[in-house]
């Protein structure tokens, strides 16, 4: 033991900075590390926490004021443990531009029921009734903030029934309000309103509530939730209709069961690009200091072996070493340990930074905790490889292996190259490494294509209008007709319908009054004619439906009608009203959405501008008409927050395995530089062994380039189907053709360069001197 300590205290003596050295490299790189991987927890965990932090409720129905029996038989339906009811109102802004918004405000809360994350400012004081919060989306889209005033016009039950014919000025109350914070909740819209007052608002307007929307608390028993559901859907077919009802349909909602997939989409897309760049990093933060600490001990290699001349054991050496490298293990975790620490400053990534319920540094104490133990236990480890492998004796191996001979090349440097790609199993792992790479930069390149192209053509994704016009009516539809600012319109007509089997969905109907915008169809073809329907990927899927099948809808009047399913198709709806309905939406013809669909539809005006004149057009239609300029669905936004880190996964794939072929070239070369003297002794120039040396790099890549590019196209075309499907858009991916083409040559070139100087320092060191080493 005395003599283990003795040289361990020599180590430290004279060779303690440079493992310090490494040992804060290995602490900043695994640092990173955990930071990626405290990034990938935080963006993965973002929603849970938020739908947590929110007490976000199990379900929640709206129903119309002229419905009062529905709304009181709602607290006592099967399945409910708490129900708050709460009051709504639609109202008119004043401002320049027409806008209506709907406002939600209730009495008696229940404690652990509906609690929005205030973002920025407070919530409404419970004693006034002229203060707002307004949920985040809206505020975003509207540019209101803490502190600015708007008056609202409330709108009257009978107003709300006659959107679609007009009805002049509101005849409800006037409120003058003052927006006192900004809040955020998984998502608005539907029975939660984007504006919320106080219960001194709903006891100041109670009488102009139009709607009243039911927050609930299940009691968590098996089945409550379908109890709830046929309950309610029981009790909206005996309730007498509503005069509202085209655009307040009583409705289910089940918030925390029905999470939108284009979230879970964006999230899991997220922690694989985060693991991949953790794992990316983390090889090439181990090949760097294993390799540094291979080159530390190697130095050492005859202090070895006087050591072993001395009577001190390889353990004993081994022991030695790992004593003196505590001290760099210690800083490697307090180092890395730090850096985990500090990467709690980093917010989700991409679109689940919307979903953050603490915005601000979070200290990730497990993986920092965790990893900085790991990192030094890390450390020690490849000390004890290094250093055990540096006190093995040197053997020299045959490394001219046999194999088949009618394909090797005339020139003996050549034939040379090729013998000295090393035994099966290490020419193996390096070419299977190799592919990986490739496959990887292939995926992450032609993945990024398709996902850059998505976002740059918004007809990608159904958005084909410059402007929408909400509530279109004829006298409207007919002047913009004649606009000569107008280069085309559709008009389009929405409806709710249900399949036979009872699964709803919106179907959708396009006139083509002027001009014919194109319609998005990734696959098929539109309907042509009645009996016929193309739906959308997220509704295909959904439905479990193809082209040329057949689904049948149940008629208003009773019995059902086959549609044949011609295509998939891809068409913005701004009626849909459901959380996300990109790719939910089918089309018919005009003809053939009054024989499936009950109720009166929502008609909409889509047009597209002439060049230079939407920005006019919007302007001077918003003073009268509630139009908007077309904007990127929430979808597309989600994935448009992914657009960089495909390519950044593909260059650090890129740069690690740039890293591993100078690693195996680098011991390729040291492993046979005896034969390459040899050959050399032999007449061979140096030109002749530089060439042996590039041949032995060239087969390592090119098996890797013939199996890693279709891979990483296979796998690309995999990824974006999955994406594309559950965002709602065409699942065909974009080549990259110039990155495809020009990637065999760069790799070539790559390890002719990685070639080049190990070959040029073997060229040149005399043959004498290899020999005598080896």
């Amino acid at each position: 033991m005395s003599a283990i300590r003795a040289v361990a205290r020599a180590e430290l003596r004279t060779r303690l900075r440079p493992l310090l050295v490494l040992g804060l490299l290995l602490g900043l790189g695994g640092g990173a590390v955990l930071g990626t991987v405290a990034l990938a927890q935080r963006t993965a965990s973002a929603y849970p926490r938020l739908v947590e932090a929110v007490h976000l409720d199990d379900a929640r129905v709206v129903v119309p004021d002229d419905q009062p029996d529905l709304t009181a038989a709602v607290p006592e339906m099967p399945g409910v443990a708490r129900a708050w009811t709460t009051d709504g109102w639609v109202a008119r802004v004043e401002g320049p531009v027409l806008r209506y918004v709907s406002v939600g405000a209730g009495v008696d809360q229940p404690p652990g029921l509906v609690d929005p994350v205030v973002l920025d400012g407070r919530l409404p004081a419970p004693a006034a009734p002229d203060e707002l919060l307004v949920g985040e989306p809206f505020a975003e889209m509207s540019g209101l903030g803490v502190g600015d005033r708007l008056t609202l016009k409330l709108l009257t039950l009978e107003e709300i029934s006659q959107f679609a014919v007009g009805f002049g000025e509101p005849d409800g109350s006037t409120a003058e309000m003052e927006v006192v914070g900004v809040a955020r909740m998984p998502y608005w819209g539907g029975a939660l309103s984007n504006v919320l007052a106080g219960p001194a608002f709903a006891r100041a307007y109670g009488a102009d509530a139009a709607i009243h929307p039911t927050f609930v608390r299940l009691d968590g028993a098996p089945g409550a939730a379908e109890a709830f559901s046929a309950a309610f859907t029981e009790a909206v077919a005996q309730a007498p209709p509503s005069i509202v009802g085209t655009y307040l349909p009583a409705r289910i909602e089940l918030p925390r069961a029905q999470v939108d997939p284009a979230v879970a989409t964006a999230e899991r897309v997220l922690t694989t690009g985060l693991a991949v760049v953790a794992l990316v990093l983390a090889g090439g933060v181990l090949l760097v200091v294993g390799q540094g600490l291979a080159r530390h001990h190697g130095s050492s290699r005859a202090a070895q072996r006087v050591e072993s001349a001395l009577g001190l054991t390889a353990g004993g050496r081994v022991g030695a070493r790992l004593l003196a490298a505590v001290p760099a293990a210690v800083v490697a975790a307090l180092c890395g340990g730090a850096v985990a620490l500090a990467s709690g400053r980093l917010q989700p990534l991409g679109s689940q930074a919307r979903f953050e319920p603490t915005p601000g540094h979070l200290a990730p104490w497990g993986v920092a905790l965790v990893g900085a133990l790991l990192l030094g236990v890390v450390f020690l480890l490849l000390t004890a490889v290094a250093a055990g492998a540096a006190g093995r004796p040197r053997r020299v191996r045959a490394t001219v292996s046999g194999g088949p001979r009618w394909w090797l090349p005339s020139s003996p440097a050549l034939r040379l190259g090729i013998a000295l790609r090393g035994g099966r199993r290490r020419r193996g792992v390096a070419v299977l490494g190799a592919a990986a790479v490739v496959a990887g930069v292939v995926a992450g390149v032609t993945f990024g294509a398709a996902l850059q192209r998505l976002v740059d053509t918004p007809s990608r994704y159904g958005q084909q209008a410059d402007l929408s016009l909400i509530d279109a009516r004829e006298p409207d539809i007919a002047r913009l007709v004649t606009d000569p600012r107008v280069a085309a319109l559709d008009v389009m007509t929405s409806a709710d319908v249900v399949t036979a089997a009872g699964q709803p969905f919106k179907a959708v109907a396009l006139d083509h009054r002027l001009g014919r915008m194109p319609v998005e169809t990734p696959s098929g073809r539109a309907p042509e004619r009645p009996g016929e329907i193309a739906v959308g990927p997220r509704l295909a899927e959904r439905l479990g439906v193809v082209a040329g099948d057949v689904v049948d809808v149940a008629a208003p009047g009773g019995g059902t009608v086959a549609l044949t399913v011609t295509g998939i198709v891809v068409v913005l709806s701004e009626d849909t009203g459901e959380v996300s309905a990109l790719g939910e939406v089918a089309l018919v013809t005009p003809d053939e959405l009054p024989a499936i669909a009950g109720g009166e539809p929502l008609v909409g005006a889509y047009l597209r501008a002439a060049p230079g004149q939407a920005g006019p057009l919007f302007e001077e239609l918003s003073r009268d008409l509630e139009v908007f300029l077309a904007e990127t669905p929430d979808e597309i936004r989600n994935l448009a927050d992914l657009v960089a880190l495909p390519e950044l996964l593909a260059l650090g794939l890129a740069l690690v395995g740039a890293a591993g072929l100078v690693h195996a070239v680098t011991t390729g070369v040291r492993r046979t530089a005896p034969s390459l003297a040899a050959l050399a002794v032999l007449g061979a120039t140096p030109r002749q062994v530089c060439a042996a040396v590039v041949v032995m790099a060239a087969s390592i890549v090119v098996p890797a380039l013939l199996v890693g590019v279709p891979l990483g196209l296979a796998v690309a075309r995999l990824l974006w189907w999955e994406v594309a499907t559950s965002t709602g858009v065409g699942g065909d991916v974009a080549l990259p053709v110039g990155p495809l083409v020009a990637i065999g040559p760069v790799v070539l070139l790559a390890a002719v360069a990685a070639a080049v100087r190990p070959a040029l320092r073997v060229a040149r060191t005399a043959s004498a001197a290899v020999l005598r080493e080896g």
